[in-house]
Parts: C-alpha cells; structure tokens; sequence
C-alpha cells in the first residue's frame, strides 16, 4: 500500500509545475483532485500499518505556523477568506507530511525530484507554443503556460533548472537505457528552459537563474573533462540556435531590470508595499488575518508579489517570524548532506527566496516542497535510527522500532 501512496505522490509532484493549465469544474486545480487522492491514501495506509517517520523539529515549526495562522480566525478582518486560507495551509501541511514519510530513500527523492522536471517540461512546452501561436500576456507580448502567470510559471520553470542540472551530473554510472534516456532529458530541459523563461520576460525569473549558472559552473568539476567538453559545446549550440528566437519586445523588458529595481516602481509593486507597511502599523504582531491582504490593502485589488510583506500583513510578526524559523531550520540541514548536495539545495534556496520577493508564493506547492525537501534529502545521508511504529489503538500490539 505505500508502494502505490508513493506511486501516486509522484503523479502528484509531475501535476505541480501545470497545475494551473487543468481546471476541474466544481473543484479546481487538478494537482487539488490528486492531492486529496493522495493524501485519503497515504492516511488509510498510516491507519492500516500503523507505520509513521517520526518528526523533526522542522515539522513542528512548520505546525506552529500553520496554526498560528490558524489562529488568526479570533480576529481576522475578513472570516471566509480566512477560513479559505486555513483549508489551503492544512492541506499543505499534509503535504509536507507526506513528503517526508513516503520519499525516505535515495531513489525516492532523485524520483521525486525527477517528477518535478518532466512536470516542468509541461509548462515549458506549452510556454514555447503559445509563443509560436501568438498567444502572448498583457499590452506588452509576454508568454507564459496557458493558465498561469508570466511571472509566476517563469519562477517555477527557473527553479526546475538546476534540478535538471543536479539529476543530469549526478546520475548513476550505470548503462541502462532508462538512466541515459533520463541524462538526455534532464540536459535538454536546460536550453528549453531558459528559452521558455526569457519568453515570459520576467526580470525576478531573469535575476535568479544568475545563481544557477554558478551552480552549473560550479558543479561541473564533477565531470569527465571530455564530458565537459561534449556538454558545454552542446548547450552552447543549442543557446545559439535559441538566441534569434528570442522576441525582441522579451529582450527590451529585461534590459530595464537594473534600472527598474533601482529607480522604477517595479510594475507598481512599491506602491502596494507602502500602502502595506501602513496597514502593518494598525496590527504589527498579530496581523489582519490569514488570506486578507487584498481586502486588508485596498489598493487596485492587488496581490503583496511579496512573499514575505503578505505573510507580515496577514499573520503579524509572529507569523514571519515563524516563517523565518522554518525557513531558517530548512537552511540549517545542508550541513547534514555532502557537499553536492548542500550546493544543490543552498542554489534552491537562494532561487525561491529571491524569487518570492516579488510574488506571492506563500500558499504554493514549490515554497513547501523546497523547504521540506531539504530536510528530507538529509535525512537520506543520516545514519538510520530507530523510528517508533505508532499502533492503532485497536491493535494490542507494542511499540516496536523500524530504521528511518
């Protein structure tokens, strides 16, 4: 039973990076549909074995959060959207659960991850056909996936990258088909995936693929110098061939990104901020309640595209800061991988947490599996240790212990 739990969490991270391109009448986002699925199954299965991973304290910060945001209900401006928002963050923390006791293996995790990038492809497919198709965002031609934003599926698709790169470099040494047909695909995505970024114009998704290039650069000393060769002359054809596809209008947006972050009103984003720094006055600790801050900051109807000010607006200082302490406590488990590793998940890192300054992602999948991920992938690399298995209650039998 937890064979097919796994089986279907994996179906499940594939529906991430498209979520948005399949609605469900009456539902929703089909990733909602298979999460649920997955998770009725995951919880039968825990019920029926009475086998459960133990928690870290990584998970019971993430708890607190979400309860505190919980909390917010006792004085929330806006009760229905708050309890929205507590339905959201209650699933999310079952999906963080699951993450953590399903993925418990090496194998689990490169799948996992894997799952994300083919996922990816998805949206980076359909990004390159509504540009052949002329279907283009906004007064200023912007192309994304169908369903998402430019800026959003940009961010996502640039978190794909270096995953691609990480699983295409760090494959196993074995010949099988499957393995070298894997390496291919993960080296593609990368020249597909900055063509399909540079298609949306997004200049947070053009500033965080900056630490990813290092990455590459970095991690590319872990190759057969012929490798190397054969690798670096392959992306580079395939950039040259890119390049005249790229639509001038795309390449005009993103060089004012300097001059944007730096004199501009980012798209109007420094407007909605100050109009929220004078809301977070009225309610500095407890905040206006989760899920408020466009009924709480009345300015055009408008989302934070700040990850961070949404948080302090909605759950006060106290929620940011418990934020900061997941966050903080995801960061401190790089010192528990290899070194490989530890770059891979610190290029994650840094990616999402500059790419979130200019979005709302604290209610997305990606922010949670990122931070969950982290731990979870440490726990690989850690010597197993006894694990309780938690009996049902109608079951007489004792506590034993399983490896982690």
């Amino acid at each position: 039973m937890r064979k097919i739990a796994f089986w279907l969490a994996l179906v499940l991270l594939f529906m991430i990076p498209w979520e948005n391109s399949v609605i469900v009448d009456g539902v929703g986002r089909i990733s909602r549909v298979m999460g649920i699925l997955v998770a009725a199954f995951w919880l039968g299965t825990v019920v029926a074995t009475g086998k459960l991973r133990q928690l870290r304290p990584f998970h019971l910060l993430v708890f607190l959060y979400f309860f505190w945001n919980g909390l917010t209900i006792l004085w929330t401006t806006d009760m229905n959207t708050t309890l929205d928002r507590i339905s959201t963050y209650a699933q999310l923390l079952g999906f963080a659960w699951l993450l953590w006791d399903l993925f418990a293996t090496k194998e689990a995790v490169r799948a996992g991850l894997q799952m994300i990038v083919l996922g990816s492809y998805v949206s980076v497919i359909d990004t390159i056909s509504n540009y052949f198709a002329g279907v283009s965002r906004g007064s200023t031609p912007r192309y994304a996936a169908s369903g998402f934003n430019a800026n959003g599926i940009a961010l996502m698709i640039a978190l794909a990258l270096p995953v691609a790169w990480y699983l295409a470099i760090s494959a196993s040494a074995s010949d099988s088909r499957k393995n070298k047909l894997l390496s291919i695909v993960n080296y593609l995505f990368l020249p597909l995936g900055v063509f399909a970024v540079l298609l949306t114009a997004s200049r947070t998704a053009f500033i965080v693929m900056v630490p990813t290039f290092w990455f590459i650069l970095g991690a590319s000393t872990r190759l057969r110098f012929v490798d190397r060769v054969v690798i670096s002359c392959f992306l580079a054809g395939a950039l040259y061939i890119i390049q005249p596809l790229i639509p001038q209008t795309s390449l005009d947006r993103l060089s004012t990104t300097q001059s944007e972050f730096t004199e501009g009103d980012l798209s109007g984003r420094r407007l909605i901020w100050t109009e929220a720094l004078e809301v977070f006055e009225t309610r500095p600790l407890t905040g206006t309640g989760s899920g408020t801050f466009k009924t709480a900051v009345d300015y055009k109807d408008k989302s934070a595209h700040n990850t961070y000010l949404a948080i302090l607006i909605e759950s006060g200082a106290v929620g940011l800061a418990l934020f900061a302490l997941v966050a903080g406590i995801s960061f401190l488990h790089l010192k528990e991988l290899p070194r490989w590793e530890a770059m891979f998940y610190l290029t994650l890192l840094i990616v999402l947490g500059i790419g979130i300054t200019t979005m709302s992602w604290e209610i997305k999948k990606p922010t949670w599996f990122i931070l969950t991920m982290v731990v979870v992938h440490a726990a690989v690399f850690k010597k197993p240790a006894p694990t309780p298995i938690l009996a049902p209650p109608w079951r007489k039998t004792s506590t034993t212990l399983v490896p982690e």
